[in-house]
């Protein structure tokens, strides 16, 4: 007999969400998350309108979490700056309060929650999972391949060049109330930066580095933010007289911007979040797409279907915001695109909000609506 109905591998957003929603159907479901307690992960900490939907429904109220109000985006390339107001309300949230009560919530719905070691194994059997940890084997009739940016040992994903950093810090008065309200992204040769207020009067900041940058400026993370502070005045006045909150960053390595996972792993395999999907970070919406595809994959055990099955459908509702966001991505690579870019934004600040609708996930609605009953 299977030791669970459900594990879900992974107690990030989707994996959490995935055992939360489940376990409130009244399935037995366990987690088992590599980390002892709440670390920081390499995501950004903004939330848009459609990640509060899904957390609402979730039972989460992010006001009550002390969530900062973000309306504004705030573009700048070298010295070149353009704002637009977004078409939501947006909110910073950080990761490291966000995941804690995710997974508190999925283990009061009665969810078992495995912390500390993580999976070095999915082996698909017949009509079971067995997952590894450690010693220990968990045997599951369904499983969820929720690691978010780090591959399990024989089902990676493509691969990339792209290197992510992120740290929080307490910023001074002047650089917090320049960020109020706003979250800002500023395009260099080679990455992006973005910084948002969250709770608790503090910041997050998040950057990227491709191979080219990355041979440039080399792993010292410091130095990193030093050079790019040379380049653009908004990240020098924003990290001026800042304190880091830890040692050093949270960092991965080789994250495949722009993947889609269409081959099935198993027919109880279920892959989420980043496992599943990664769309180019510019567009902010990877939090959304991590609890949709959670709660979606829920939602798919229940009515009886298979791994297939969820992937072709959230698949096809990420279609469309990953044309456009690829297409954001691709402008921001070059120095004339930016300019352009950033430009275009200042003389028409509408463009931003259009382009920024379009970059949202779709089928929210539906996903929050009556959750279904279980098959059987």
């Amino acid at each position: 007999m299977a030791d669970f109905d459900v594990i879900a591998v992974g107690g990030g957003l989707a994996g959490a969400a995935f055992a939360l929603e489940l376990a409130r159907g009244g399935a037995r479901v366990a987690v088992i998350e590599r980390t002892p307690r709440a670390a920081l992960k390499v995501c950004g900490d903004f939330l848009s309108q459609e990640a509060q939907e899904l957390l609402a429904y979730l039972g989460l109220g992010i006001d009550r979490m002390g969530a900062a109000n973000v309306r504004t985006l705030r573009l700048v390339s070298g010295e070149r700056r353009a704002s637009a107001g977004l078409p939501f309300a947006g909110a910073g949230l950080s990761r490291l309060s966000l995941d804690e009560a995710l997974l508190n919530k999925a283990e009061g719905a009665g969810a078992e929650i495995i912390r500390g070691e993580g999976a070095t194994a999915l082996e698909p059997t017949g009509g079971e999972v067995r997952v590894r940890v450690g010693a220990k084997v968990f045997a599951a009739r369904s499983v969820a391949l929720a690691t978010g940016k780090h591959n399990v040992r024989g089902w990676p994903r493509g691969p990339s060049a792209m290197t992510a950093y992120k740290i929080q810090l307490a910023l001074c008065a002047q650089a917090t109330r320049d960020l109020q309200d706003v979250v800002q992204l500023v395009s260099y040769r080679g990455g992006y930066i973005g910084a948002c207020n969250v709770e608790g009067g503090q910041a997050t900041i998040c950057w990227l580095l491709d191979a080219r940058a990355m041979g440039e400026l080399g792993p010292d993370w410091s130095g990193q933010l030093d050079h790019i502070s040379s380049r653009s005045s908004a990240i020098g006045d924003l990290l001026s007289g800042a304190r880091f909150l830890t040692p050093r960053p949270a960092a991965v390595a080789g994250i495949p911007y722009g993947y889609k996972r269409h081959a099935v792993i198993a027919p109880n395999v279920f892959p989420l979040g980043d496992q599943l999907c990664v769309i180019p970070s510019f567009t902010g919406d990877g939090t959304s797409l991590a609890l949709a595809s959670g709660v979606a994959a829920a939602h798919a055990l229940m009515e009886g279907k298979s791994a297939e099955d969820f992937q072709k459908a959230q698949l096809a509702r990420v279609r469309a915001q990953f044309f456009w966001a690829q297409a954001v991505d691709a402008t921001f690579k070059s120095a004339m695109t930016r300019t352009l870019g950033v430009g275009a934004v200042a003389a028409l600040p509408p463009l931003a909000r259009f382009v920024a609708s379009l970059t949202r996930i779709k089928g929210v609605a539906e996903l929050t609506g009556a959750a279904p009953q279980r098959a059987g």
